[in-house]
């Protein structure tokens, strides 16, 4: 828990194993650039897989060392990458061409699982079903797999009726409820109980479709408090329920840059970590 991973947009990625207070730099080619997706092997926290979006890297050693397993050559871009929570563990990528690849072996080799024909902007390995999937696209919303990538579905009956409803910011699977999902669009949050069958959009205290939400949390000890940020304009506010959305309270962010991610720590519930584009000078 005291883990996190940070990708940078130009910097490479960074790493921390002491809850933030300290960072590292892996030497090699994580050492600059940008950074797409990290994923830690469920079973050996020391088993790493990170992607620039050309190459995709491994590290059995806890960032001391790194291997490329697979390259990008036909021009597309790796966007992310996530592991099989149950075994065997075959590890994932997506491509912004449409493409979702898997490895059986580590990532000794690959091949193509399925072809989306959408821009693919996440995937994510549902902890809590076996063989349940969820990729994000960029503008058709959030797709479901329950057979390990073979075939996909569109969750998109209900959320296509909300004006930019497709249109994907943010995702969160639950910790605490197996079915429980959070999906952020650029009409507002979305939540559904049933595994992404149907959802409900809670109300916000801004229009809908007014503000750019990319930091999006839940509490995993308490699904009715979450936390996101906001950006209208060039001004951005921070907001907590802790009712599931009925009511808001809003707060100052403590810098003026654009908001991109928030975190609750697994263990220490009364930890926000709050990302910005760039790093805090102030």
């Amino acid at each position: 828990s005291k883990a996190m991973y940070w990708a940078t947009r130009n910097n490479g990625m960074l790493f921390s194993y002491d809850d933030g207070a300290s960072w590292q730099q892996p030497k090699g080619p994580l050492s600059t650039g940008f950074i797409y997706g990290v994923a830690v092997h469920p079973k050996d926290k020391c088993t790493i897989y990170v992607t620039n979006g050309s190459f995709v890297y491994k590290s059995v050693d806890c960032n001391r060392s790194w291997v490329e397993i697979h390259r990008d050559s036909v021009g597309s871009r790796i966007t992310s990458i996530a592991v099989n929570p149950f075994p065997p563990h075959q590890i994932y990528i997506t491509k912004n061409n449409g493409n979702i690849l898997e490895s059986e072996d580590a990532g000794i080799s690959w091949k193509i699982k399925y072809y989306l024909g959408e821009r693919i902007i996440d995937i994510f390995a549902d902890p809590h079903v076996e063989n349940r999937f969820f990729i994000s696209t960029e503008n058709m919303g959030i797709f479901r797999s329950v057979d390990s990538g073979a075939r996909w579905e569109a969750l998109d009956d209900q959320l296509k009726e909300f004006s930019g409803g497709l249109e994907y910011r943010r995702f969160v699977l639950s910790a605490a409820e197996p079915d429980l999902l959070y999906y952020v669009s650029t009409y507002g949050i979305h939540i559904s109980e049933d595994g992404g069958n149907s959802w409900v959009t809670p109300n916000l205290i801004h229009p809908p479709g007014s503000a750019r939400i990319f930091g999006f949390a839940v509490n995993p000890n308490n699904t009715k408090e979450m936390y996101y940020t906001a950006t209208i304009n060039e001004r951005s506010t921070f907001y907590k329920t802790i009712d599931g959305g009925e009511n808001w309270i809003t707060k100052k962010l403590p810098s003026g840059q654009i908001p991109t991610a928030l975190r609750v720590h697994p263990e220490k519930n009364d930890w926000i970590y709050l990302g910005f584009t760039a790093p805090i000078t102030e």
